[in-house]
């Protein structure tokens, strides 16, 4: 039933967030919320370095730094903090205002460390992402904290 909850609560806030402009916060709760596998799955992100800022739309939040990179769809994930938690992106894509892909980009490649996942997004599509962390040593779930971001 929580799942069911959170799925329910996550579509409303992409709907919400299909509403609002580019690179603008798709909402101001600051709720966390517990996420488990989306439909795409929790993907691990590689090490890589980080393209120049011009290419990407970046947001921080407390203890991780999500970046967006439109030419060629990925995701850039570091972790700020050295807690032992990784740190990730939840994405939602939505396709004529509808849900139609999500996802959890995790890194753990440790503090400071850039990571990145590859996706394939279509081009007139809506692409939102709120920052998360998750202990995975003590057992727990991905946490999404604070405000989601509109990147596509």
């Amino acid at each position: 039933m929580r799942k069911f909850v959170l799925a329910l609560s996550m579509a409303f806030l992409a709907v919400m967030g299909s509403l609002a402009p580019a690179s603008a916060e798709v909402t101001s709760v600051q709720a966390v919320s517990e996420i488990g596998a989306a439909a795409d799955g929790i993907e691990f992100a590689v090490a890589g370095t980080l393209p120049p800022r011009s290419q990407l739309t970046c947001h921080s939040y407390t203890a991780v730094e999500i970046c967006y990179e439109k030419g060629g769809d990925h995701w850039w994930v570091q972790d700020q903090d050295s807690d032992g938690a990784s740190a990730g992106v939840y994405w939602e894509n939505i396709r004529n205002g509808s849900l139609y892909r999500n996802g959890t980009c995790i890194t753990s490649l440790g503090k400071g460390s850039w990571g990145q996942c590859n996706k394939n997004y279509y081009e007139d599509s809506v692409l939102n992402g709120w920052p998360c962390t998750w202990d995975r040593g003590a057992g727990g779930d991905i946490e999404c904290t604070g405000p989601g971001y509109r990147y596509q």
